[in-house]
C-alpha cells in the first residue's frame, strides 16, 4: 500500500529498487484521477497493459530505434518533458536517475533536475524522478533531495522513522544516516568504523544474502585491514544492488537459468561488473 500526497507543479524523488511494482501502485492510487505518463527503462512489453491504456502512456528510455521511445540523453529527456507538461495535467514518472548519473556525471544530472524543477513549477503536472538511492553516494543523493524532496511508498517513508533506532544499533549518529537508503547501504563514517560496528554491518549484509566472508576474515585480523576490505565490499554491494534492480526490470527478456546465474553472482559479489555490462546491453538492444 502506498501513501503520498502528489501536488501539481512539484518535482519529487521516488526512492525504490522495484520501479514497476511502484508504478502499478501509483496507477491504483492515482490512475483514475489523473493521466500518468511513464518514462521507463523497462521494456513496455513487461509492464501491465493498464499502465499504457488511455489516457495513460509509456515511453521506453532506450537507444533502440523503436516507436514510443526516448534516447537516454539529458537533452532528449528535457525536451520531451517540456512537451509532455505543456498542456493539460497529470503525473510524469521518470526512471533511471542512476543511469543518467553514470553516463553523464552527477553535476550534469543535478543541473538537469534543477531545470526540471523550474520547468514544472508553473505547470499542472507533478514529476516523480525514480531511482535506487543506494546506487549513488550519500552526498549526491542528499543534493538531489534538496532539489526534489522524497516521496513514495509507505515502507520507504517508514525507514526515516526507524533511523534513530538503526543508528543506535549500528553505532552511528542519526544525522549521518542517509535518508531513504536501506540500512545495509548507508555509509559508515570513517571515525565510527570500529570492529563492533563493522561486525554488525557484516551481519546486516549477510541477512540480505550477500557473501561478505572476506570482511568476516578481515575482522579477525585488525581494524585497519577491516576498514580497507569494508570499502571494497561496500562498493561491490552498491553495484550488485543496482544489478538486482536491473534484473527485475528486464523481466522475460532474460531466461530463467540466466536470471538465476546473474542473481547468484550478485549475491556472491563475483563478476558484478560483467553482470552490469550484460544487463545494460539487454536494456539497450533487446
Amino acid at each position: 500500500m502506498a501513501t503520498y500526497a502528489i501536488e501539481p507543479g512539484l518535482v519529487h524523488l521516488w526512492p525504490t529498487v522495484n520501479p514497476i511494482s511502484d508504478l502499478e501502485d501509483l496507477h491504483k492510487s492515482h490512475g483514475r484521477l489523473l493521466p500518468i505518463h511513464a518514462f521507463t527503462r523497462t521494456n513496455p512489453k513487461q509492464i501491465p497493459a493498464n499502465c499504457s491504456a488511455e489516457p495513460h502512456r509509456i515511453l521506453w528510455v532506450t537507444d533502440r530505434p523503436v516507436e514510443n521511445s526516448i534516447r537516454p540523453t539529458l537533452e532528449n529527456l528535457y525536451s520531451t518533458i517540456d512537451k509532455e507538461i505543456s498542456s493539460e495535467k497529470g503525473i510524469l514518472w521518470v526512471e533511471g536517475v542512476e543511469l543518467l548519473v553514470r553516463v553523464n556525471g552527477f553535476d550534469a544530472v543535478l543541473k538537469f533536475v534543477r531545470s526540471i524543477v523550474d520547468l514544472t513549477q508553473n505547470s499542472e503536472w507533478s514529476i516523480l524522478i525514480v531511482g535506487a538511492p543506494g546506487t549513488m553516494g550519500k552526498e549526491e543523493w542528499a543534493k538531489l533531495r534538496r532539489e526534489a524532496p522524497t516521496i513514495g511508498r509507505i515502507d520507504s517513508i517508514e525507514t526515516e522513522e526507524q533511523d534513530d533506532e538503526i543508528a543506535t544499533e549500528i553505532g552511528i549518529y542519526s544525522q549521518e544516516i542517509d535518508k531513504d537508503v536501506p540500512p545495509m547501504l548507508s555509509k559508515l563514517p570513517p571515525d565510527k568504523m570500529d570492529l563492533i560496528t563493522l561486525e554488525r554491518r557484516c551481519s546486516q549484509w549477510e541477512q540480505f544474502g550477500f557473501d561478505v566472508s572476506p570482511l568476516r576474515d578481515a575482522i579477525n585480523v585488525n581494524v585497519e585491514f577491516s576498514r580497507e576490505v569494508y570499502h571494497i565490499i561496500e562498493s561491490k554491494i552498491r553495484m550488485a544492488t543496482e544489478c538486482l534492480s536491473q534484473i527485475e526490470r528486464v523481466g522475460n527478456l532474460i531466461s530463467s537459468p540466466e536470471r538465476i546465474k546473474m542473481r547468484f553472482r550478485c549475491f556472491q559479489l563475483t563478476e558484478v561488473e560483467k553482470v552490469r555490462y550484460e544487463l545494460d546491453q539487454m536494456e539497450t538492444y533487446d
